[in-house]
């Protein structure tokens, strides 16, 4: 994997700094790479939201989403820039989308709460938490305790979207859609199809990819 030169630099300075091994620097050196990537992802994320002026309901998905990946896993792709890429597509897209909504009748947002969360319960009890070929789960009990964070989270914006529905702020209905969008996102990032999507995006790119059942 080629990597940028200032996660080349700041792995080697640390590297030198320690005396740690060739290996350890490039375990290092991938940490800071995504560590990076994620950081320019979140200030492009929130740029594209504030351009759009969707930006609550981008803050929305940034923290929704990143509650629910923590504890819950889901599909990711294979390199670092092309999940940053297709995150900020998405988020755009359900920000916009939510805007779009939230002028709707709140008995459809209320309807669309009720299935987001039915289906967002049952597919984490049944799969969560689902992990990646590069970070196997190996250990039963973290597994078990992830499973049960991924629930309480799930029961926690339950709680917020039923919150917001009593709030009289100016974005309650942008932000209530933002988080059922959100919640329906991870929640196919879980299954099977959603893994083969990924898998399919990947191929775009690496045509000689071989999928993963």
């Amino acid at each position: 994997m080629s990597y940028l030169p200032i996660s080349k630099r700041i792995a080697g300075y640390l590297s030198f700094q320690t005396g740690l091994s060739a290996e350890k620097e490039e375990i290092i050196t991938y940490v800071i790479e995504v560590t990076l990537i994620n950081l320019f992802n979140i200030i492009n994320i929130l740029f594209l939201g504030l351009l759009f002026d969707v930006l609550p309901a981008v803050i929305t998905c940034l923290i929704t989403v990143a509650l629910l990946r923590h504890t819950a896993g889901g599909a990711h792709s294979n390199s670092p820039w092309r999940c940053a890429l297709i995150t900020a597509i998405v988020f755009l897209s359900i920000s916009i989308a939510a805007s779009y909504l939230a002028h709707i009748k709140q008995i459809y947002i209320d309807i669309m709460a009720i299935v987001a969360i039915a289906i967002g319960t049952f597919l984490t009890v049944r799969l969560a938490p689902v992990d990646s070929p590069s970070a196997p789960i190996t250990s039963a009990n973290r597994r078990k305790r992830l499973k049960c964070l991924s629930i309480i989270v799930i029961g926690f914006i339950s709680v917020v979207i039923v919150l917001l529905r009593q709030s009289l702020w100016l974005h309650t209905q942008e932000v209530q859609v933002a988080i059922i969008l959100s919640v329906l996102w991870t929640s196919f990032n879980l299954t099977h199809f959603g893994h083969l999507v990924m898998s399919h995006i990947d191929r775009l790119r690496n045509p000689k990819t071989k999928e993963v059942n």
